[in-house]
């Protein structure tokens, strides 16, 4: 049963007040997160009464949200390739997985890590290895992680890797999606949509990253 105490700072953010009695946490948590995490980062039990009526999740009955979230996070996906896309939702995927273990992580750090990364990248398919630094110590705790995305050994212990054309590609079209969201809005209007993108095709925590995730050329 959910802890009766539904004020304080929500223990998801750490930085709303919670008034939400949550079932799954036991613990009150903020409407925000409440909206954007559930059955995405929260294993929401079915008769929790914030998932009918007028809390109902993601987009039901919101044609406008869902337009909003639709314009953010799949118009990127234009112009791209399967492989390209891919790589793209893989990516967000793995934002959202590490954005449940870092409550601090928002559009603006994750768009430090996305461009350090993206300039690696872009340095590397010219052939020389350098890695580029986040200015934030935070965002570049991030850029390794993203990387840890897409490394991985085969059967035969070899390194394998997305082409660095296909995923400059993605990471290109990431850095746009976040840059005009905090333009328009800033915060974690990017990520929120992206978990609400992520989750209703995904549909579960158990869908996030616990392994590298490679797309195969």
């Amino acid at each position: 049963m959910a802890s009766s105490r539904a004020s304080g700072v929500c223990p998801l953010c750490r930085a709303r007040n919670a008034k939400r009695a949550c079932p799954a946490k036991g613990e009150a948590i903020c409407a925000a997160c409440c909206g954007s995490k559930r059955r995405v980062e929260i294993d929401c039990p079915e008769d929790c009464v914030y998932l009918t009526g007028v809390h109902a999740g993601a987009w039901d009955g919101r044609e406008t949200e869902r337009r909003r979230d639709s314009r953010r996070i799949l118009l990127q996906a234009q112009g791209l390739s399967d492989a390209q896309g891919r790589l793209l939702f893989l990516t967000l995927l793995g934002l959202i997985g590490i954005r449940g273990r870092r409550s601090e992580l928002d559009d603006a750090m994750a768009l430090q890590a996305v461009v350090a990364l993206r300039k690696t990248v872009e340095t590397r398919e010219k052939g020389l290895l350098y890695e580029h630094q986040a200015e934030d110590a935070r965002a570049q705790a991030l850029v390794h992680e993203l990387l840890g995305l897409f490394e991985a050994k085969d059967e035969e212990g070899r390194p394998v890797k997305p082409p660095d054309q296909e995923l400059l590609l993605a990471l290109r079209a990431l850095e746009a999606g976040l840059s005009a969201s905090l333009r328009e809005e800033g915060g974690t209007a990017f990520l929120d949509s992206a978990a609400r993108i992520v989750g209703r095709t995904q549909g579960a925590p158990s869908a996030l990253p616990k392994k590298p995730l490679i797309v195969e050329p």
